[in-house]
């Protein structure tokens, strides 16, 4: 009676989350593909333009119409939308291209502050023609040609991206090409005009024009914690994984077989993570970057897959119900394709022409999910919380099923009952655990992206995968019967035979001196 209960409570929890989370993406949805005449990253803020009879601006020399005209309330920083005063904005770099310098007229970028301050008087060295006039390249490579900046482009200066990328020390660095159309060809890749910025660098004591891309690397003690606690935590998780491995009885039994199983997915799946939150995007490939980000994706979602069949495994002989070798095995296989299937559709999603706010952005500016968008919420934290709530109600079921077995009972499908529940009890408490933290996991998340502050890698997600890390050692390889008959046998009795032996081979207390003819505790040679 309680475990229907507790299992219409979990689907109502089910229902609830996912009517969550459609609110949010219907909410952040919202007249963004209709009410707007272009993409954000083709307008400019004409609220200082001149309005001219028939609707329509004059800015920089443009007249915007105005069918390419509208109010916004909001403004994009790193491809997020912030909320901003309501302010007039204008499609002017779809009627002339478009250039953005970081600073407005005379102020220049700050390297050291990262702010706009005022140039020192070096900077006055920098000719008339390298601050009004830019080279730009033809796409094959052509003659490149010397044009007014104000003549071919229309200039915005603002923040398109908090983070400037900045590496005076490489020569790749001083290295770029601008194209006419406002597109810049640096570090290897191409960046559009709200993903880089102008202002003057001082470079072999020469001032010249130096773009700044926007940095999607994220550094500082936030990354560190993040990655020192996750090491940790995935070398506890091999320390485990070999145990286990090693007892011959724990690695054939079905139970200690998904432990290992799960083992291995995320250990390679947060070894990934470390590596990405480490690896600086700009030194990998594109193909590198994607497929590193969606094999950690694919591990860590199996990982829940192998839980989850661990809790149905657990119910499934609680009732008495067998499964054949062929079946389990087929099972297998179907879960592992079932993760394929799903990390595929995520791929497919990347690279369809759905909004950017519901793509997981994994490939793009990061190589891991976006959490500036939606994508981590749908194809990520909810499969994990489904999978976690279908493990949990498994469970919940499974206790009160141990309830109903006949009292003569003493094993289950060949093991013992009392060890099969010291099992089951432990990896419930593991499980709650696990459920605990994503559901921690979602909430900040959620939070976070409803105060529009965003950060890339929360060091407190190291922390709670250290303790679950150091739960996992606790819960199942310290309540594993099969370990602690080993370890009982090869360890702790090995131990106590060396004392006796001790004891028996050398009879002396600590006043007694061996190497003394007159010492009453002189050796004595028994047989072993």
């Amino acid at each position: 009676m309680f475990g229907s209960r507790a299992l219409g409570l979990y689907q109502q929890f089910v229902v609830l989350l996912l009517m969550l989370v459609l609110l949010l993406i219907a909410g952040s949805a919202t007249g963004r593909d209709g009410r707007y005449p272009c993409n954000y990253a083709d307008t400019v803020n004409i609220t200082d333009g001149l309005r001219l009879k028939d609707g329509s601006y004059s800015y920089a020399g443009v007249v915007v119409p105005p069918e390419l005209i509208a109010e916004y309330t909001f403004k994009v920083i790193d491809g997020v939308e912030y909320r901003a005063p309501k302010h007039l904005r204008g499609c002017v770099c779809l009627l002339k291209p478009c250039i953005s310098f970081c600073c407005p007229n005379d102020l220049i970028f700050n390297v050291q502050h990262f702010n706009c301050t005022t140039p020192p008087e070096s900077v006055n060295s920098l000719p008339t023609a390298q601050s009004t006039h830019i080279e730009l390249s033809h796409p094959n490579n052509s003659t490149a040609k010397v044009v007014k900046i104000v003549d071919h482009f229309v200039i915005r200066t603002e923040l398109g991206c908090r983070n400037k990328f900045v590496d005076k020390k490489h020569e790749s660095f001083w290295q770029w090409d601008i194209f006419g159309n406002g597109t810049l060809r640096s570090e290897k890749r191409f960046w559009s005009t709200d993903e880089y910025c102008f202002t003057p660098l001082e470079h072999k004591q020469v001032w010249s024009l130096t773009p700044l891309n926007c940095e999607r690397f994220q550094r500082g003690y936030r990354v560190w914690i993040y990655a020192i606690c996750t090491i940790i935590a995935i070398l506890i998780n091999i320390f485990i994984l070999s145990l286990l491995c090693s007892v011959r009885e724990a690695r054939k039994s079905h139970y200690g077989q998904l432990i290992i199983y799960y083992l291995l997915s995320i250990i390679v799946g947060y070894s990934m993570l470390v590596y990405l939150a480490l690896k600086n995007p700009m030194n990998l490939s594109h193909e590198a970057c994607r497929n590193i980000g969606f094999l950690a994706y694919f591990c860590i979602m199996l990982s829940f897959v192998f839980l989850a069949i661990c809790s149905f495994d657990f119910l499934l002989k609680f009732h008495l119900k067998s499964m054949r070798n062929w079946v389990r095995k087929l099972f297998y296989f179907a879960a592992i394709l079932g993760v394929i299937v799903l990390r595929f559709l995520v791929s497919f999603a990347q690279d369809s022409s759905l909004p950017h706010h519901l793509k997981p952005g994994i490939g793009g500016d990061y190589c891991w999910f976006d959490v500036r968008l939606w994508g981590i919420l749908i194809y990520y934290y909810v499969p994990i919380l489904l999978l976690l709530s279908f493990s949990l109600v498994c469970c919940f079921k499974t206790y009160f099923a141990s309830f109903e077995l006949p009292e003569d009972t003493l094993n289950i499908m060949g093991t013992e009952l009392r060890i099969m529940k010291t099992h089951f009890y432990a990896f419930s408490a593991y499980l709650v655990g696990v459920f605990s933290v994503w559901v921690r996991e979602m909430i900040v998340y959620i939070m976070a992206r409803m105060r529009e502050h965003f950060f890339i890698i929360d060091f407190w997600s190291g922390i709670c995968i250290l303790v679950l890390a150091i739960a996992a050692f606790i819960l199942l390889l310290g309540k594993n019967m099969h370990v602690k008959s080993w370890w009982a046998i090869n360890v702790e009795s090995s131990q106590t035979d060396l004392s006796v032996i001790n004891a028996r081979v050398y009879k002396f207390d600590e006043k007694g001196d061996l190497k003394s003819r007159d010492s009453p505790y002189q050796p004595t040679v028994t047989s072993l």
